[in-house]
């Protein structure tokens, strides 16, 4: 039987403990940036999530933001959640847990913050650093570039998918021996 995953991923946490994110430009003063990082770190969860996980949630902290309601929306087949006005991504990411456990699935929650560790992870949740987080969304990456480096170099013909008796024999219909 299948194991059950879920991925919840601490986007504000992973985007700011992360070089991978860095050279996006994300200046912390202007907000310069943001919108990059957050679409690289999305399209890196929904990779990861495609190959080893039957659900992902990034959430980042949007507390601040009196407009934020907080609804989950999709992109690249996972749901992104900015936090409710006055609710840290924190709270939503105990709660998703809680959940999610509670349904139970076994829970990855991806984040380097010590706070949600120590709450979070006494659950029964594994934990992953924001960096081994990239190096597994680096794993996945080369790996798919290795397969469609491959699928680039392989033939696609139909003769090269034929037997060779039949090759053979389809050849000799086309020099005009097999009438």
């Amino acid at each position: 039987m299948q194991r059950r995953q879920v991925l919840i991923v601490d986007g504000y946490n992973v985007i700011r403990n992360n070089g991978r994110y860095a050279h996006l430009g994300v200046d912390y003063e202007s907000g310069e940036g943001w919108n990059r990082a957050r679409e690289a770190l999305i399209n890196d969860a929904a990779q990861l999530a495609q190959e080893h996980y039957e659900r992902c949630t990034v959430v980042f902290d949007a507390a601040g933001n009196p407009e934020s309601t907080g609804t989950p929306t999709r992109k690249a087949g996972i749901d992104v959640i900015f936090s409710p006005a006055g609710v840290s991504a924190d709270s939503v990411i105990e709660r998703l847990a809680h959940d999610a456990r509670e349904k139970g699935f076994e829970v990855v929650v991806v984040s380097s913050d010590f706070t949600i560790q120590s709450t979070v992870f006494g659950g029964g949740v594994a934990s992953l650093s924001a960096l081994a987080f990239t190096e597994d969304t680096v794993v996945v990456e080369d790996e798919r570039r290795d397969i469609a480096r491959r699928a680039a170099n392989e033939k696609r013909t139909i003769a090269d998918r034929l037997d060779i008796e039949t090759r053979a024999k389809l050849e000799a219909i086309v020099r005009g021996a097999g009438k």
